[in-house]
């Protein structure tokens, strides 16, 4: 199955910025960022994307596992969309 997006996070001073780009059009993306750390919130609710348009969620957590490990944010499990319901992880 062909991503319909891609994702690129790295560490702040105040947590995580997740870069999602979107390779084809990006419905209702949404972190459950709750699933790295129980006290990570999102900034950002639902974002929807055209083709080439990107968005940085900032992810507010103090976690040092998610900090050291920001891609965890961007895994299928915790970065999703109305795109892919059957997504597997």
């Amino acid at each position: 199955m062909k991503l319909a997006l891609s994702a690129a996070a790295v560490a702040v001073e105040d947590g995580v910025e997740l870069t999602v780009t979107a390779k084809s059009y990006v419905r209702d993306l949404f972190c459950m960022a709750d699933k790295v750390d129980a006290k990570a919130s999102v900034a950002e609710g639902m974002v929807s994307l055209l083709s080439g348009e990107s968005v940085v969620l900032h992810i507010a957590t103090a976690d040092a596992a998610a900090l050291a490990a920001p891609g965890a944010f961007a895994a299928a499990n915790v970065l999703r969309s109305a795109n892919d319901p059957k997504r597997e992880w």
